[in-house]
């Protein structure tokens, strides 16, 4: 039999009791702090939050520094803005050419791409007589009979070979074109007009008549060569 008195007297009892004491979280990472250093384990270290005057947490806030700096900051005049601008317009705007390069031997050479037509490899050439000596012959393209000058021997270099690598490169200035024997094909590349320098002393092998100048590129020179010497060969080809 269940005594309902006893019950309440208890509950009483249990009410006049003085609430337990809850365990601080910092008290607790304390506890574990020093269990840990008996048992042989380092205590992690606890990083509290700098706080302020009235025990809340400081907040950086980015807008305050951003404002707080302002006073230091030298700000572009429009005057400043459009001479920048304008500097890039005029710098874009510089005038350029852009150079076929090829090898002959171990030098560079490059014909203006505006004057190229196309490149071929080398075919069957018919031999003509009375010309030149740099003037390999005669072969058809589409029909139209296109004579092929040895570049290296029309520049005095020597005798042209042909190797796996060598190139025709078909040419045309106002009503002639021509095709012209090199090493190999390189890259085209964009000069600029200020750095071209007129044919140097350096280079008297090479009829000043044939070469327009040097160029300077991603620093490698390049000889520039001048197409209306090279073609001004004195052969006439009939169609």
């Amino acid at each position: 039999m269940i005594d309902l008195a006893d019950i309440r007297k208890k509950a009483r009892e249990q009410k006049d009791l003085p609430p337990q004491a809850a365990v601080a979280p910092e008290d607790k990472q304390g506890s574990e702090a020093s269990q840990n250093s008996v048992q042989g384990v380092p205590a992690r270290a606890v990083s509290v939050p700098e706080g302020t005057a009235d025990g809340s947490p400081k907040v950086n806030d980015s807008l305050d520094r951003l404002f707080s700096s302002q006073n230091s900051l030298q700000l572009a005049s429009e005057e400043i803005y459009f001479q920048g601008l304008t500097g890039n317009i005029e710098q874009n705007d510089e005038k350029r050419l852009e150079w076929l390069t090829f090898s002959l031997g171990s030098e560079d050479y490059a014909l203006d791409i505006s004057a190229v037509a196309e490149i071929i490899k080398p075919r069957e050439i018919t031999e003509i007589p009375r010309v030149p000596d740099f003037v390999l012959g005669i072969i058809s393209l589409r029909g139209v009979i296109v004579p092929i000058f040895d570049l290296k021997r029309r520049l005095q270099l020597g005798a042209g070979e042909q190797t796996p690598t060598s190139r025709i490169i078909v040419c045309q200035k106002d009503e002639a074109t021509a095709g012209f024997l090199v090493d190999g094909i390189n890259q085209v590349v964009r000069i600029a007009e200020r750095n071209v320098e007129p044919p140097p002393s350096l280079l008297p092998d090479i009829d000043v008549d044939l070469v327009n100048g040097v160029g300077r590129h991603q620093g490698s020179f390049l000889i520039l060569l001048n197409l209306d010497g090279i073609f001004n060969a004195g052969v006439t080809i009939r169609q």
